[in-house]
């Protein structure tokens, strides 16, 4: 074990090192890597460790090159544990804070650039990633920079750890006092029809460009508290036309119609991530990073 990554209630997530395990779609391995191993806490409830069971078996059916793999599952012996794919440069939300733009005019000795393109490349491999999710009719709930891994290259992975990450708990409010949600991130049918579909994914997938154009530098509204935010988001449940937008991150005006789109009150209206993926492809067609 490396490092703790979080701990919840009902479980914890260490970072740890392991040996090998083969790369994607390959029977090659390449060492030492890096993993994120959950254990499921002594306390949980039956319930909780059914929603384990459900879900390590939905994760580990899973292939993708932008979806962080499920390893390998303890099911047997005390504590339960799935042991999850980790990338070298931790979460994307973390990554983006500690680089600077690269046309921002500012250049601080030490701190990384970034350029759009770079930042396109990342968001075309998320939208990637979602399309196969979307494939499968699997519904993610939770998509933000906090739940992407960077690797090399700018290798992008989707994953599910910012929930339990302690980094992350003003990301969450509890609607019902409760069950913690995304809201700044989550779609108006959501929050007051508690209905989730690839479609609402689609609402949070331009939030979490618009997070990836800023760098993080902002929190969605965060002029709002989490009520406002609420009622923000029943202004679009009203339709009654005082729905507040993100503010545009760009000038490019063909990306911020993107996010617009996505955030059309119906539904059926966004697109879907098949076309979100190539409409980024094409915008940086050429680009390679180095």
């Amino acid at each position: 074990m490396l490092s703790k990554l979080s701990e919840g209630a009902f479980s914890t997530v260490y970072i740890a090192e392991a040996d090998g395990i083969a790369e994607y779609s390959s029977a090659l391995t390449l060492g030492t890597r890096l993993v994120a191993i959950k254990f499921l806490g002594e306390s949980a409830s039956d319930k909780e460790r059914k929603d384990f069971y459900r879900d390590v078996r939905i994760l580990a059916a899973l292939e993708d090159h932008n979806i962080a793999r499920v390893l390998g599952i303890c099911t047997k012996d005390e504590p339960l544990c799935v042991v999850m794919e980790y990338l070298d440069h931790g979460d994307l939300c973390q990554f983006l804070k500690s680089h600077v733009s690269e046309n921002s005019g500012t250049v601080l000795y030490g701190v990384k650039t970034l350029s759009f393109n770079c930042l396109l490349y990342m968001s075309a491999q998320i939208a990637s990633g979602m399309r196969y999710l979307e494939s499968l009719n699997f519904v993610h709930r939770d998509l933000a920079t906090r739940n992407c891994l960077v690797g090399k290259a700018y290798h992008i992975k989707i994953c599910d750890f910012g929930t339990y990450n302690e980094l992350y708990a003003a990301d969450y409010y509890k609607v019902d006092g409760i069950t913690p949600l995304p809201i700044r991130w989550m779609a108006w049918e959501s929050v007051y029809q508690g209905r989730y579909t690839t479609k609402s994914d689609v609402w949070a997938f331009a939030v979490t460009l618009w997070e990836i154009l800023t760098l993080c530098r902002r929190t969605p509204y965060d002029g709002l508290g989490d009520p406002n935010v609420m009622e923000n988001l029943a202004h679009m449940h009203c339709d009654d036309d005082q729905f507040m937008y993100l503010p545009r991150p760009v000038t490019n005006k063909d990306i911020n119609d993107l996010m617009l789109e996505c955030w059309r009150r119906k539904d059926l209206e966004r697109p879907s991530f098949t076309e979100i993926h190539l409409f980024l492809q094409r915008k940086n067609l050429g680009y390679a990073p180095t």
